[in-house]
């Protein structure tokens, strides 16, 4: 089970429409799909996503350092040795933690495809399934936003995330707008992407109270642990953390800070599937839930987020993950589309997908 080959490649899938937040707009998801291949001619597919608006780096910086550093590192290493393939990467290479989950994930694809298992099961097996997930508002006009949420609450979902961020009364009207359109029954989430100052934080926050939201999502930028547990002090609304939290010790940062009543765990975010379990585990210790967050994977990224999302423990139901409904097309075989709010998961060997690669070839812009 040695791994003899180490690939990267960087993917841009068009999205169906522009996708704004309070950093930016995204019109093609960007991403680096990990490709390893074993002595035995297993292959296992991994993948990093990214923005560089958020993360501070693109794909092509995943590839390329996925190429120099973490690619050579754990070739002739065995893909059942996972704790030592993330010592060996952390040693090579500090922090990246994306770039890390690409090779993470692509092994943890292979040593289930080894042994004829879907990969949740490598993980003590799934907690639920079919898997809820949710769809998201982004930062769009009133009367679109409502028009959003209805058709999803149509479509089956139950949980709805809301962008915010940029402007606060603007912000706050968009919530209102969508509340009275979905009514009472479904859950609302918002998420400003560190869009606030602490005044403007404050204010908003307020405001938005009145509409029954699960949490606010990072109102502050992610260092100020300060200002967040101010706001959880205050507010009745749970705050939650996102850039706030990449690792373990990220976790224990924000509980003696007090500056979060719930985590966002994102699989690409946290360097992989065995890092998103631990700080699972260690959120659940220190008695903060969590939930799954997403970064608009890919079909595989959203296998991999699915995996984890089904089998780890103290996080709330509906997963934030798109599937393939976010794309014009995606670079699997059969793309994940949701039914009523649900996603089936896979139960095929590894992640349980087939990579196009003629589609990992074009969108990585590899002739031939």
């Amino acid at each position: 089970m040695k791994i003899v080959k180490v690939e990267a490649f960087p993917v841009s899938l068009p999205l169906k429409k522009p996708f704004t937040i309070a950093l930016g707009t995204m019109t093609h998801s960007p991403h680096a799909v990990v490709r390893i291949t074993t002595e035995e001619g297993i292959v296992g597919y991994g993948e990093a996503s990214t923005w560089h608006v958020v993360y501070g780096y693109d794909q092509h910086e995943l590839v390329w350092a996925t190429e120099q550093y973490l690619g050579p590192a754990v070739m002739g290493m065995d893909v059942t040795d996972m704790e030592a393939i993330l010592i060996r990467m952390n040693t090579v290479l500090p922090k990246n933690l994306m770039a890390k989950a690409g090779v993470e994930i692509a092994c943890q694809d292979a040593r289930a495809k080894a042994l004829g298992i879907p990969l949740y099961r490598i993980f003590g097996g799934a907690l639920k399934k079919p898997v809820e997930v949710i769809e998201v508002v982004d930062i769009v006009p009133f009367e679109e936003a409502a028009k959003m949420a209805v058709q999803y609450v149509k479509d089956g979902f139950r949980c709805i995330k809301i962008k915010i961020g940029l402007h606060p009364k603007e912000d706050a009207e968009r919530v209102r707008v969508v509340r009275e359109a979905v009514g009472p029954e479904v859950r609302l989430r918002v998420d400003a992407n560190q869009g606030y100052d602490r005044v403007t934080a404050m204010k908003a926050c307020q405001a938005m109270e009145k509409y029954d939201l699960q949490w606010i999502e990072q109102p502050l930028p992610d260092w100020d642990l300060e200002g967040l547990a101010m706001l959880a002090e205050a507010l009745w609304t749970p705050i939650a953390v996102d850039e706030s939290i990449y690792t373990l010790q990220d976790v224990y940062k924000v509980a003696r800070a007090k500056a979060a009543d719930v985590i966002n765990i994102k699989v690409a975010k946290c360097g992989g599937i065995n890092p998103s379990l631990k700080i699972a585990h260690a959120a659940a210790s220190v008695g903060i839930p969590c939930f799954l967050g997403g970064c608009i994977e890919t079909g595989v990224g959203t296998a991999a987020a699915l995996h984890f999302g089904a089998c780890a423990p103290n996080l709330f139901p509906a997963l934030e993950i798109a599937g393939s409904g976010a794309f014009t097309d995606d670079i699997i075989e059969r793309p994940f589309i949701s039914t009523e709010g649900v996603i089936e998961l896979p139960e095929r060997p590894g992640l349980g997908v087939v990579v196009n690669e003629e589609k990992l070839k074009y969108y990585s812009g590899i002739e031939g």
